[in-house]
């Protein structure tokens, strides 16, 4: 049996842990006290300082203050707060942690221990069970919903257009959600993470974890109704190849929500609009630049399930050289049947992209790479944050750390905008990483900054202070 014991001395308060045994040796009851920490003002026990803190007078400074500085000047830290209600005290030092070191959980509470962000969020516990109780915690709906409600209502979108894309996230765990899907090239148990994208601001406004075995058509029409049930009305979505169905052509026409994307190669309208438009793309009148790329572009009026839409032949000359020569070696080798021969070879470099509203013809293709946007993402999320593998076994957890890397995705993005493209998020850290600061019994001094350090924390707003009290 055991009960904690506070004792005053001075204006501080301490917890100490009173435990009872028995004395086989003396033959009476006896106790055992352990010393657990100071306690708060909130009545909160912080945990006491390891030896192997004590021992460290010279921590890195720079990069979690940087962070540190930049989260609290956020216009979503109050909201942060809120959605990590009872866990304040580690929220910038977890996000800081990914963002600097992206490695396993259990690693975070070492890097911690030689970072500043361990004095100036004395007492944050990032040891592997607390975290794991962080992330039960972030697993809630009505925390997630809290979020998105909150986070979405502030952001300032001039234009209501969003882009939709979907990716794989291979793991070998064992739950529900976990399923055999195909992700490049092989099939292996995986999640599906969707994505939802502002289109001109670049920012991640959303996202969703699916079954690894649920194609991408049969989750639209669910998106759309979460976006619209917190508060996202939009007029324009831009979306992949794999939504494009007959059900959603028709959902989206019903909710007024125009939409362009590729139209699938294996659609009996992909081959009819080839056939009928293919031969006469490559004229001069429909040359258009796009970059530093000369493509050829044909707008034509078509019937999308029975709705007025437009359909765009895209013709990229460079690609159709190399999937002739790439079709003709095969023809070579396996004797592909001439019909089957001469209709590959017509659709050689033919991209053809549908919308329900007419798009000026020179900015179509650009208007629909805009969905690199969303690969980028995909590309941050995956392997900038080292998001794979998956570690986690539980589905609360798994939730949990899906939905604390799209905070810390949205967080790293936004430094990438600040940065203006002069360092990478991991070249500022990296740099910043080298600032150090010493310890002392009442203060702490913060090393001089050199010419690059200066530079990032002036691209930030940031002041670097010269001392720290305790």
């Amino acid at each position: 049996m055991s009960y904690i014991r506070y004792k005053t001395v001075g204006n501080n308060k301490y917890a100490y842990e009173v435990k009872a045994y028995w004395d086989n040796k003396l033959k009476y009851s006896r106790q055992k006290t352990t010393y657990l920490g100071i306690v708060d003002h909130q009545g909160k026990i912080l945990p006491k300082i390891s030896d192997k803190f004590k021992s460290q007078l010279l921590l890195d400074f720079g990069d979690g203050y940087w962070l540190s500085e930049f989260i609290k000047q956020s216009d979503i830290y109050t909201l942060l707060k809120k959605t990590f209600y009872g866990y304040t005290n580690e929220l910038i030092p977890l996000i800081a942690y990914r963002l600097c070191f992206p490695s396993a959980m259990y690693n975070a509470s070492e890097w911690l221990n030689g970072n500043i962000l361990n004095r100036l969020y004395f007492g944050a516990n990032l040891t592997s069970q607390n975290i794991s109780r962080i992330l039960k915690h972030l697993s809630q709906e009505k925390v997630q919903r809290l979020f998105f409600k909150e986070y979405l209502g502030m952001l300032t979108r001039s234009e209501q257009a969003i882009i939709i894309d979907a990716t794989s996230l291979p793991n070998q765990i064992h739950n529900g959600f976990n399923a055999w899907g195909y992700s490049d090239g092989a099939i292996e148990k995986q999640y599906r993470f969707l994505c939802v994208a502002d289109q001109k601001d670049k920012t991640p406004l959303f996202y969703r974890y699916l079954p690894g075995n649920l194609s991408d058509v049969v989750s639209l029409q669910q998106t759309v109704a979460e976006l619209s049930s917190l508060g996202i009305n939009n007029t324009f979505t831009l979306i992949d190849a794999g939504y494009f169905s007959q059900s959603n052509v028709t959902f989206l026409y019903e909710n007024r929500i125009n939409f362009l994307t590729r139209l699938p190669a294996s659609r009996k309208l992909y081959k009819e609009l080839t056939k009928n438009f293919g031969r006469d793309i490559e004229n001069l009148d429909n040359v258009i630049s796009y970059g530093k790329r000369a493509l050829f572009v044909k707008e034509v009026p078509t019937n999308l399930y029975g709705k007025p839409g437009f359909a765009y032949l895209v013709l990229d000359p460079v690609r159709k050289g190399k999937e002739i020569n790439e079709l003709l070696l095969q023809h070579v080798v396996e004797e592909i049947d001439n019909n089957q021969l001469k209709q590959d070879f017509d659709n050689c470099g033919i991209m053809i992209l549908v919308s329900s509203a007419q798009i000026v013809r020179k900015e179509v293709v650009e208007c629909y790479y805009l969905r690199q946007i969303i690969e980028q993402i995909f590309g941050f999320f995956k392997n900038d944050l080292d998001s794979l593998p998956i570690r986690k076994h539980g589905e609360e957890t798994i939730r949990g750390y899906l939905f604390l890397q799209f905070i810390t995705l949205i967080f790293f993005i936004r430094l990438r905008k600040i940065l203006c493209g002069k360092y990478t998020v991991e070249q500022a850290l990296l740099c910043l990483r080298n600032l150090k600061c010493k310890l002392y019994a009442s203060h702490i001094l913060v090393a001089e900054t050199v010419k690059k350090q200066k530079e990032i924390f002036s691209l930030s707003n940031i002041l670097v202070p010269k001392k720290l009290g305790i």
